[in-house]
């Protein structure tokens, strides 16, 4: 069946209608109107739909959020909002993820972002389409003495023959900035692998009939992060990976 969440009590609320005045020009009971209001989630017939968006003044696609993220995203909150492990789901939730996929779409990749962990962290992949530019990893939220946004195995290749390795993963360090600043994140760490030797990937190379080369370096040249301000700090318990730090604020 397909799921989705219905806007009643939004619409009302921005037209200041009240149940007695829907109940009455929709002739429905106001029991009825109450539960569609009080119960978004469940789901309603189309005739009621049509009726109500009539009423309200809006397309019947105002009426209902057929958004399956947002309709998932309402539902683990309603269920963990008295958690007090519940605290990041203002930083990942559907709003802000489509905030961030905008800002990846400027960059040039169209991305496919997976929240799970209660909205604690994401995957981040390309999406399925052809793509000159390549990307996996996660973002994490932790709150210690701060607040802090973390890019996890930060990786990103690239067809170089089509688009500038260092460009785009500039863009990206200041993509994420931009994002955490948005969101008043006091603290943006990339954790990435210290493996500077060059690798072939001949499967990428095969998927497309232009001219390709994605050769990629799990680790990512240093300057680029000093000259964003980002401060190295060496991982104690292993020396694979290096972590960049900034404080925003």
């Amino acid at each position: 069946m397909l799921k989705y969440k219905n806007n009643v009590k939004e619409l009302m609320k921005e037209r200041e209608m009240s149940l007695n005045q829907l109940s009455e020009i929709c002739e429905r009971s106001i029991n009825t109107i109450r539960t569609i209001k009080n119960n978004p989630s469940k789901n309603f017939n189309m005739d009621s739909a049509f009726e109500l968006s009539q009423v309200l003044n809006c397309s019947i696609k105002d009426l209902i959020e057929d958004d399956i993220a947002l309709v998932h995203f309402d539902k683990v909150y309603e269920r963990q909002k008295d958690d007090p492990l519940f605290i990041n789901q203002q930083i990942f939730n559907p709003k802000n993820m489509k905030y961030l996929k905008g800002l990846l779409s400027e960059v040039g990749v169209s991305c496919s972002i997976s929240p799970y962990s209660y909205y604690k962290t994401v995957m981040v992949k390309n999406a399925q389409e052809k793509s000159p530019i390549i990307v996996d990893f996660n973002l994490r939220v932790t709150r210690t003495e701060c607040t802090t946004l973390r890019i996890v195995d930060f990786f990103v290749q690239v067809n170089k023959f089509l688009v500038n390795e260092v460009v785009i993963k500039d863009a990206f360090i200041k993509t994420f900035e931009i994002y955490a600043r948005k969101l008043n994140i006091e603290e943006i760490t990339f954790d990435i692998l210290a493996d500077y030797e060059v690798r072939n990937d001949n499967l990428y190379d095969k998927e497309t009939d232009l001219p390709s080369d994605f050769s990629y370096k799990l680790g990512t040249d240093p300057s680029l992060f000093v000259q964003n301000e980002f401060e190295c700090i060496k991982n104690q318990f292993t020396s694979h990976q290096i972590t960049w730090k900034k404080v925003l604020y």
